[in-house]
């Protein structure tokens, strides 16, 4: 079922023209947007996420913490729009590269990173691969400084990068991030949350909810939320909803019938550890191609005007 909510009529007749010019010194950049200043250098890829295509960095942060990153640009010169992909509560996995590949062919650039250091629980193991990025306990504390901004700051001063059409695509708990990212002044374009945890309830204590900061919202939501989430109630993106059309705020929800947790793509369990119910594997399996392709088609939608889309696929 999907519902979709959009405030008032656009202005006619704005046309706002940008012009961007890159000049890379060296692999450093500094952001000029809303955000943390951001400076990042290239680095080795690790080896259990090296894939074809992609170019590594890492960001420097605040408090000596780092983000590492994967960059995965669409065939062409650019400038392209860039979407940062936000990782949930089991850390950087295989299946965000995958996804962030196919958000890439798309014709974005595409940005896929470490924005936090899972603890365990909840997750069965802390992910290594994210060790220099903020503690979970600095996101419990206050999400709204440690949602990804670092990323989404260093995205915008990449070679051939937008930086004026940036969009956020955030899973499950990255989900949070982003709705916490674009409505307390990331100053965002698009946001697209698969199963995104609105309330938190497997951490202790438990963040804010993001329904307190919907009033900043200033960008159009995507909601994706599968029926039968076990972990993610789906009435927390009902009530998010709700709660954006009482504010008047440009939000579109698809719920997938029997999907659980993330519709998306499907999370690598943890070693030794079993993956999801059969049922719930089969749904999400037949539910996955229409949950991509309805996240790119909203990105292109809010991030795409005037910028030519590659038709030739990428070799990776």
């Amino acid at each position: 079922m999907t519902s979709t909510f959009v405030p008032g009529a656009r202005l006619a007749g704005l046309v706002s023209c940008v012009s961007l010019i890159v000049s890379v010194v060296s692999s450093t950049g500094v952001a000029a947007q809303t955000g943390p200043a951001a400076n990042w250098t290239t680095v080795a890829a690790p080896a259990e996420l090296n894939v074809p295509g992609a170019q590594w960095i890492k960001v420097n942060g605040r408090d000596g913490h780092n983000f590492l990153a994967a960059v995965l640009r669409p065939q062409g010169a650019g400038p392209f729009p860039v979407v940062v992909v936000l990782h949930g509560a089991s850390g950087l996995q295989p299946g965000h590269l995958a996804l962030a590949d196919e958000v890439a062919r798309a014709g974005f650039l595409v940005v896929v990173g470490c924005w936090q250091f899972v603890a365990s629980p909840p997750a069965p193991v802390p992910n290594p691969i994210c060790s220099e990025a903020p503690p979970q306990a600095a996101w419990q504390a206050d999400p709204a400084a440690n949602s990804g901004k670092e990323l989404i700051s260093a995205a915008r001063t990449l070679p051939g990068a937008r930086p004026e059409r940036v969009g956020l695509y955030g899973i499950s708990r990255g989900g949070n991030a982003a709705l916490f990212a674009a409505s307390t002044g990331a100053s965002v374009q698009a946001v697209v949350g698969d199963a995104p945890a609105h309330l938190p309830l497997r951490v202790k204590p438990a963040p804010p909810s993001t329904q307190e900061v919907i009033a900043g919202l200033a960008a159009p939501v995507l909601l994706l939320h599968g029926t039968a989430d076990p972990v993610v109630p789906v009435e927390q993106s009902r009530e998010y909803e709700r709660a954006a059309r009482a504010l008047r705020k440009s939000v579109t929800a698809v719920y997938f019938e029997g999907v659980g947790h993330v519709a998306t793509f499907a999370p690598t369990p943890p070693a030794g550890q079993p993956g999801e119910p059969e049922p719930l594997a089969h749904a999400r399996r037949g539910a996955q191609a229409e949950a991509r392709q309805k996240a790119i088609a909203f990105l292109r939608e809010h991030l795409q005007e005037s910028v030519a889309v590659p038709t030739q696929p990428v070799s990776r």
